[in-house]
């Protein structure tokens, strides 16, 4: 089952009650989906069984795990190794001489940790990350294509809120020009 989508051909590879699995040109697998989990005693988040089988396919089993901003709101993102080193790679083609440049370095790899992805699936979050993030028990792991965000699950339904809000005036989607 394939459909069109913008300039890219995206195909449908698997469907289960827990989310998607999607393969972009048939390249890359990518994220998709949003789930509840519980940070545990030590710091630990089990990642969404959708999650770990994009990970495992692509031989992934370690995370990059930065802190982020989305509008206002503090939230972790979750790299795959080889979207960490894209990305690292887009920042150094850049120049290192550029302050905003610097200072978005600075906040993203600077903040980051290298954690590996245990037998039982779960990551460990730094303590730092966790109380920058303002993670408590309650968290979602969101997808955000190539990667993946973990937010506190009442700041991310507040940022729901805000964004369904937004999706309510026809000119967002001119806007975005898909």
């Amino acid at each position: 089952m394939g459909f069109f989508h913008t300039a890219a051909q995206i195909f449908l590879t698997k469907v289960e009650s827990s989310g998607m699995l999607w393969d972009a040109d048939g390249r890359n697998l990518v994220f998709s989906g949003r789930f509840d989990h519980a940070v545990d005693d030590k710091g630990r988040v089990s990642i969404p069984a959708r999650f770990r089988e994009v990970l495992q396919r692509d031989g992934h089993d370690r995370l990059y795990i930065t802190n982020f901003i989305y509008t206002t709101e503090r939230c972790l993102a979750l790299y795959p190794p080889n979207q960490w080193d894209e990305l690292i790679g887009r920042i150094k083609q850049r120049g290192a001489f550029e302050p905003k440049l610097q200072t978005f370095e600075t906040f993203l790899v600077g903040g980051a940790h290298e954690v590996q992805v245990d037998k039982a699936g779960r990551v460990l979050i730094p303590p730092r990350l966790r109380e920058w993030a303002g993670l408590e028990r309650d968290v979602t792991l969101s997808a955000r294509n190539d990667h993946f965000q973990l937010w506190d699950r009442a700041v991310l339904a507040r940022v729901l809120k805000a964004v369904e809000e937004q999706l309510k005036d026809p000119e967002f989607f001119e806007k975005l020009n898909l």
